[in-house]
């Protein structure tokens, strides 16, 4: 009974307060880019969890260290695809302190607690940007994963009327709304209905075949399918999927090349039966992403459709 009650102990994780100082965002360290301004709108993007640090290996701490170099590298190979993907926009990242995963192994009081806390870093970033980068331009926010969930608590409560007006669409690729969410925030995280409504959220996550969905995206009721830009449940033919984004190293740049694949919706997550179910497993993360699960995938997977789409809401968005 001792040796169990030891073991119970050992095993037990008290969330350490993190450094209650707010990141100092005029300072140049804490972002990635800070756009150009010699385009006509902005994308403010946040990255996915890049941090793999386990909780005992970061001084007890579940967020990452950004005061350290090594720390932001580790967002930079993300951010610097990302730049060159959105280069028709002004790009604007910061860096943040992002929970480490093992966060999301944690009881729900602790994920909270630790959500609200990285969500309060974007949230100071994205008011920076706005006081001193966005110069009343039009701006689209984008985000994967963590970055979408922590862009979603942005919509919730870190922004203002005045603010919203300008967003053109938030795309919040590889995350969810549940329906509890969307009833206390129904104008804050409306869905966009088509391909050209403006100020609304986009969400939409994808898998191989159905048994493959992510706890990420359990719950979703705001799932699109980004082929279409619609929740109809219709198998949609491949012509529709535009090109996936990939990393050309004899250019330094990222290309949109073909990806053949038709889909259709299953529980708000987009199918996409013709690909390869290993093409992104990563077996360390299957409790979470099980095989077939495409969420490391989602934020390049559908990037013809999203870029062209971005280009095709900003139109609609000038013509207001």
């Amino acid at each position: 009974m001792g040796v169990m009650l030891l073991l119970a102990a050992c095993n037990t994780k008290t969330p350490v307060e993190p450094e209650a100082t707010a990141v100092d965002y005029a300072d140049t360290t804490y972002w990635y880019a800070f756009g150009d301004t010699d385009k006509p709108a902005d994308v403010f993007y946040v990255y996915p969890t890049v941090s793999t640090i386990s909780f005992a290996d970061n001084d007890s701490s579940w967020f990452a260290d950004i005061t350290q170099a090594e720390v932001r590298e580790e967002a930079n190979g993300n951010q610097r695809f990302n730049k060159m993907l959105y280069d028709d926009y002004n790009f604007y990242a910061p860096y943040y302190r992002q929970m480490i995963f093992e966060s999301y192994n944690q009881p729900d009081s602790i994920l909270r607690e630790n959500v609200a806390f990285a969500a309060q870093d974007v949230k100071d970033a994205f008011q920076y940007y706005m006081e001193h980068g966005n110069q009343g331009r039009p701006f689209f926010l984008v985000g994967h994963s963590q970055g979408s969930q922590v862009l979603i608590e942005l919509l919730k409560n870190g922004m203002t009327d005045e603010q919203r007006q300008l967003m053109v669409a938030a795309y919040c690729i590889g995350y969810h709304v549940t329906a509890e969410e969307l009833a206390q925030y129904p104008e804050r995280l409306a869905p966009a209905a088509d391909s050209l409504e403006t100020g609304k959220l986009i969400v939409f996550n994808s898998a191989t075949d159905t048994a493959a969905l992510a706890s990420v995206s359990r719950g979703d009721v705001v799932g699109i399918n980004p082929t279409v830009w619609s929740a109809i449940a219709d198998t949609i033919p491949a012509e529709y999927q535009l090109g996936m984004a990939k990393y050309n190293e004899a250019r330094d740049s990222v290309l949109i090349v073909p990806c053949v694949t038709k889909t259709y919706l299953f529980q708000h997550t987009t199918i996409c039966p013709d690909l390869d179910s290993d093409m992104v497993f990563i077996p360390a993360y299957e409790h979470m992403f099980p095989h077939g699960n495409l969420h490391f995938a989602d934020s390049w997977l559908f990037a013809g459709n999203v870029k062209r789409n971005m280009a095709c809401r900003l139109r609609h968005f000038e013509l207001k």
